[in-house]
């Protein structure tokens, strides 16, 4: 993982202060435009950027470790969380409609963002109920309840776009293009809407779902769109033409009367063809964008768990991890389709999502409490 030139002129500054080097200081804000907020001291910098660089890997690790946890004011608790691919940025969107962005690495909140740290935080009317960081790491799109939709800039905390009509509910996913220039986003009332970032128009509308949109992602190099339902239903669409090209029901409960609602769908880096499929079971499935089912992934031999509520795709693409509803982290190898042997319970409550960081072998889970627990490989 590169470290940004910021965070190298943040360090030079760091010193400078530190050996009253004031008028240098000034200089090199005012002419590189960084400055230097607050950070505790030149050792505690260096450390973070270590230690970002120490969860870096060449492939992909099951996180078997707790790495820190971000802890909630009482009463509070996390909705949607997003991991930056730059930094050591994780979002988080809680039901009082605040967008806060926090150092994963140390469970606070990130100190170089001025506006955290001087009080005047992200913000909307309604609580958040979904989050996606741009591919490229400097905006994040919020959706809240009340169904407007808005775009920051990560950096400054200002609004680089607002999306005032977004859905006529709850903004229930959203998610950034390949090249960020458009948004997908899904609504409980079972619509997915593509949106201009420049423009701030609705470019394409889908229609099909019986029940709330949970996930939507581009898929298959921005040629489809893949959703999953409360309805239980899998569509694939043609990102041009909002046509629904497939409809798959992935599995059906043991008695095979209740077909279960899918939660997540998740792009397969490696794999733009690909997609992984995540429903209220112990069963994931991997799709192509022709509707052809190529892998099962299930729990096998006897558990005590019921069914996945949380999945994410790990960065490299060797593997897929779900939580269960006893908060239990299983991981399984995407080649393969079989679970690794050991598994791990990351909460004390009941885990309703997740995130993994888009380069790094970390991830992160949040419950109805106000715990974000994060965890990295060994």
């Amino acid at each position: 993982m590169n470290i940004e030139s910021a965070d190298i002129i943040r360090l030079i500054e760091q010193f400078l202060k530190e050996h009253n080097l004031h008028k240098t200081l000034d200089t090199l804000q005012s002419e590189s435009g960084v400055t230097l907020n607050t950070v505790d001291s030149v050792d505690s910098f260096k450390g973070d950027i270590a230690l970002v660089q120490s969860l870096d890997s060449a492939e992909d690790k099951m996180p078997e470790k707790p790495l820190t946890t971000v802890k909630f004011p009482k009463k509070q608790h996390p909705n949607a969380l997003a991991f930056s691919v730059k930094g050591s940025y994780l979002a988080s969107g809680s039901g009082d409609g605040f967008v806060e962005v926090w150092n994963f690495m140390t469970g606070k909140l990130a100190a170089d963002l001025s506006y955290q740290a001087e009080g005047s935080p992200m913000m909307m009317d309604g609580a958040i109920t979904s989050l996606a960081f741009s591919h490229s790491g400097d905006l994040i799109c919020s959706g809240a309840k009340d169904g407007k939709m808005k775009v920051w800039k990560l950096k400054s905390g200002s609004s680089y776009k607002r999306f005032p009509a977004a859905h006529s509910g709850d903004v229930t996913c959203v998610c950034f293009s390949d090249d960020d220039s458009q948004i997908l986003s899904g609504g409980i009332d079972g619509i997915l809407r593509i949106h201009g970032l420049k423009s701030g128009s609705m470019l394409k509308e889908f229609h099909g779902h019986s029940a709330a949109a949970t996930a939507a992602v581009f898929a298959g190099n921005m040629r489809f769109v893949a959703s999953t339902s409360e309805d239980g239903h899998v569509r694939i669409w043609d990102a041009s033409t909002a046509a629904c090209l497939h409809d798959i029901i992935p599995g059906t409960d043991a008695g095979g009367l209740i077909t279960p609602s899918a939660h997540s769908v998740m792009v397969v880096p490696g794999r733009p063809g690909s997609f992984i499929v995540c429903t209220r079971s112990l069963t994931m499935h991997m799709f192509s964008t022709s509707g052809r089912l190529e892998k099962t992934f299930a729990v096998s031999g006897k558990v005590e768990c019921n069914e996945f509520l949380a999945a994410a795709v790990m960065s490299k693409g060797k593997y897929v991890l779900a939580v269960s509803d006893k908060s239990v982290l299983y991981c399984f190898d995407i080649e393969t389709g079989s679970a690794l042997e050991v598994s791990y319970k990351v909460g004390n409550t009941e885990i309703i999502g997740m995130a993994a960081h888009p380069s790094l072998n970390v991830a992160a889970f949040f419950a109805d409490d106000r715990y974000i627990p994060i965890w990295t490989s060994r």
